[in-house]
């Protein structure tokens, strides 16, 4: 847009400068007679005659615009002149908005007044005025040592304070914790102290020991601030915080919980549960073991929030430790001090605790009818069963000498069906499973899919089938987007990973994937499942190359014609980068294997061949390049077939043509692996320095040519032959 195009406003900025910069609603500005800077001259004309009402209507005014640091001096002026409560709101409402530049603040004047006005207020009788100078001082203030000194001196006197008792007989040096006008009045100053804390000192030591304190503060949101602050400071200095805190934990044995603190906000709870899980995990046992059964009771915990968040801090804990874990059965014995516990009873098992919390929590949030309100449940606790369940099968399964979950053989174990150890959380698989049936929400089913997926067994069983079963009912959901199979498939990719043994399912379960929906599949994870799961010895490769056969042979519906012949293409490419993998074959080992031995490499070149003549012309691309992989991975007799092959294939047909390029260059680059292989294999134990050079270059420039075809040639490729390797090295 070309300058013209622009009107002037009067200040030198264009509209479209002042929309981007100062406007905030471009509609309710419109309806303001005058613009910004002539809103900023009424407000200081105002401000000077000390007009109430032109000031508050300025003010008012003032909120449709973006407001900037040249105010500051005014709203300063405003707020040592007036009581009146409309005019202060504004006035600190843009003080707070200003202090989006409080780098830019850095002259000594401004500075000097501000420190005057906070000075001021903070003497002012009206406690209101006092918490809202403070706040917003320790946010707008730049940092500069003499408004630090300032500041710092009134939180000090704040929280030092000697206080008095309601009834005022008893003076005492201390920290506000009783309720009464009086203590009402304290507990918000000690509130705004602990936020210009949170925006201005954190972790600072002088003021370490009031905000612990401050923990027992009985303004709810006082509390929640000073635990906060308490975990900024526990995250550099654990030990410290811990042995200071030790002494609020309800259950203390040592204490008898004496000043055990009750924290009415739940965000403050589930600050300190977080703060309980830093310090078990990072401080001494002796210390953690007191944190950690905090946090087991906060299991039981009445606000759904504070629980879950207590659950998925146990998630972080290693499965030996949950499983150990215990919860106490608690009554409060003394009603002058609620937060002193004694236990009572029988203990409950840590994980018993948790499975009947969760089951309790859907028997609550979830009705036949899904309501919008048990969403944020359903997802929490899902992603809860999720975790603890995914802790519970790694941990659970067999591992190997080198600690890797131990693969074992398929067929034997199909056969045998070993006795599993029932899952801790098995209880729970009714309720999530009744979500899919009942939750139109699309990420609820995904997040029900994938707890599920944890939920399995670990064994071939029947009940491992009626799990994958569930799975595959999915891929009959006509509103399933694609999404849904990602997360779901993703999630059994990382199961497999865990648990070996459920490879056969998964397999299956691709085989479905592609036959049903073949529009919703993503290959590239369909290729990551096979790649994993060839890992998983001979019949681990055998099992891969069974699948990719199965859907290559499977009918096709004529309306996923063109999408089945992408897959198609995709399993080809596959192929060529692993054939050698999944039938043992390479040019190493020539001498062992002569090529006829080989029948599943065989079986692969067979239908390799097949595609590149009787197929559309892109499969036939990718075919062609398949075969050409395997050849240049291969031993010379697969060479030579393959070689033959390219060279006599009808080439007169229309497909052919789009390959040919390609074709001549792959056969080309066989003509020089045989050659050479021939030309270098006799001469090979009387090798002089001139020949090896020679060798060399040759071992290179085909490793570069091949280097084309693939992605990452492997490492200790030797494209003349294994003998070459002392030479070439």
């Amino acid at each position: 847009m070309s300058d013209h195009h622009h009107h002037s406003n009067g200040s030198g900025l264009s509209d479209k400068d002042l929309f981007e910069t100062r406007c905030l609603s471009q509609y309710l500005q419109s309806k303001i007679p005058t613009n910004y800077d002539s809103l900023k001259q009424s407000l200081r004309d105002a401000t000077d005659k000390k007009n109430s009402s032109k000031i508050q209507t300025s003010l008012q005014n003032l909120t449709y615009y973006k407001v900037e640091k040249d105010i500051l001096d005014t709203l300063l002026s405003i707020i040592s002149m007036t009581d009146d409560k409309k005019i202060l709101k504004l006035a600190y409402y843009f003080l707070v908005e200003i202090s989006a530049y409080r780098t830019q603040i850095n002259n000594s004047a401004e500075i000097k007044n501000m420190i005057t006005i906070f000075t001021k207020e903070m003497n002012h009788k009206d406690i209101s005025r006092k918490v809202v100078s403070l706040k917003t001082t320790a946010m707008l203030a730049p940092n500069d040592s003499l408004v630090d000194s300032n500041i710092m001196e009134v939180i000090s006197g704040i929280l030092r304070k000697v206080g008095e008792d309601p009834d005022k007989v008893q003076k005492k040096k201390g920290f506000f914790s009783k309720v009464s006008d009086l203590g009402r009045e304290r507990a918000l100053l000690q509130y705004a102290c602990f936020v210009a804390c949170r925006n201005r000192f954190k972790n600072n030591p002088s003021l370490f020991m009031p905000i612990v304190e401050g923990i027992k503060c009985t303004d709810q949101v006082g509390a929640r601030h000073a635990v906060q602050l308490t975990l900024d400071y526990a995250k550099e200095n654990v030990s410290t915080v811990a042995a200071t805190i030790k002494r609020f934990l309800p259950l203390l044995k040592a204490n008898k919980g004496k000043e055990a603190v009750a924290l009415i906000d739940p965000f403050a709870r589930r600050s300190f549960i977080a703060l309980c899980g830093l310090i078990a995990k990072q401080s001494s046992p002796a210390d953690s073991k007191d944190f950690f059964q905090n946090i087991c009771q906060s299991v039981m915990d009445s606000h759904t929030a504070v629980w879950c968040c207590a659950i998925n801090t146990l998630c972080k804990f290693p499965w030996k430790t949950l499983e150990s874990g215990t919860i106490e059965p608690i009554s409060t014995t003394d009603n002058d001090t609620p937060s002193y516990y004694d236990p009572i009873g029988n203990v409950t098992p840590l994980l018993v605790g948790i499975s009947n919390r969760i089951k309790t929590g859907f028997a609550v949030h979830i009705s036949s009818h899904a309501t919008q309100q048990s969403v944020p449940f359903t997802h929490m606790a899902c992603k809860l069963i999720n975790s603890l369940s995914q802790s519970y099968v790694k941990h659970q399964y067999p591992k190997d000498a080198a600690q890797n979950p131990q693969v074992g053989v398929w067929t034997e174990l199909e056969k045998s069906d070993p006795k599993m150890p029932v899952h801790p959380f098995a209880g729970l698989t009714a309720a999530v499973t009744s979500l899919l049936q009942i939750s139109p929400n699309i990420s609820i089913r995904v997040q029900a899919l994938r707890a599920l997926v944890w939920l399995c067994p670990s064994s071939l069983c029947p009940a491992a089938r009626a799990f994958f079963d569930i799975f595959k009912a999915q891929l009959y959901e006509p509103g399933h987007p694609i999404l849904l199979f990602r997360e779901l498939f993703g999630e059994l990719y990382k199961r497999i990973v865990e648990t070996p043994i459920l490879s056969p399912f998964l397999l299956q379960l691709v085989y479905d994937w592609i036959d049903i929906v073949p529009h919703k599949v993503d290959t590239s994870l369909v290729r990551q499942i096979w790649e994993t799961i060839l890992n998983f010895g001979l019949e681990g490769r055998e099992r891969v190359l069974q699948n990719c056969f199965s859907v290559m042979d499977r009918s096709i519906h004529p309306d996923f014609r063109v999408v089945s012949l992408e897959i198609l293409k995709d399993i080809v490419f596959f192929l060529g980068d692993y054939a050698n993998v999944i039938t043992y074959e390479n040019q190493n080992n020539s001498t062992t294997l002569a090529v006829t031995d080989n029948q599943a490499l065989n079986s692969i070149i067979l239908r390799l061949e097949q595609y590149a003549i009787f197929h559309p012309w892109q499969i036939r691309m990718t075919a062609i390049d398949a075969l050409a992989k395997i050849a240049f991975l291969s031993s010379s007799a697969v060479r030579i077939h393959i070689y033959h092959f390219l060279t006599t294939s009808p080439n007169d047909s229309h497909g052919w043509t789009s390959v040919k390029s390609n074709n001549s260059t792959i056969i080309n680059i066989i003509d020089q692996l045989l050659t050479l292989r021939s030309k270098w294999l006799p001469l090979l134990k009387t090798i002089n320095p001139t020949q090896k050079k020679e060798l060399i270059n040759d071992h290179n420039s085909l490793t570069l040519q091949i280097g084309m075809f693939f992605d990452s040639p492997p490492t200790d490729y030797y494209p003349i032959g294994i003998e070459t390797k002392q030479l070439v090295i």
